[in-house]
């Protein structure tokens, strides 16, 4: 290997300031799977919890994220998908307001994306036909 003037073994190049540099070679999925499996074993061995998540948020406090449909800004948008998706996974879409879900299912401004307007949709159809059974 030549080296450039200037340059010894035991020194490197400094790179342009900003400039990213992979240290790690993204490999294919078996490659990224044993990153996930060694992480995990790491995580096990300093005792750190990671396999918990959103089950730990309470019912309340969920919906009342996504019942407060007011506002545009991007990181409110995310929380309340993020909370209404949780819900869906929980099975408890019958928990949010009518009028919350009203407005996921028309999406006007195209916050929430087709699967959570979907949601809302089959949840509101669900409780429409519930009424019309009690009421015959």
């Amino acid at each position: 290997m030549a080296w450039s003037v200037g340059e010894r073994k035991g020194e490197t190049k400094r790179g342009a300031p900003g400039k990213v540099v992979e240290l790690r070679p993204s490999g294919g999925a078996s490659g990224t799977a044993g990153q996930e499996v060694q992480k995990g074993e790491a995580a096990k061995v300093k005792g750190k919890d990671l396999a918990g998540g959103m089950e730990i948020l309470e019912l309340d406090f969920l919906l009342s994220i996504v019942e407060s449909t007011e506002g545009a800004d991007r990181n409110d948008v995310m929380m309340r998908r993020l909370n209404f998706n949780e819900l869906f996974r929980r099975e408890q879409l019958n928990e949010i307001d009518s009028s919350a879900l009203k407005v996921y299912a028309k999406d006007e401004e195209h916050l929430y994306g087709k699967d959570i307007q979907c949601q809302a949709i089959r949840e509101l159809t669900i409780r429409t036909t519930r009424k019309g059974k009690h009421s015959g």
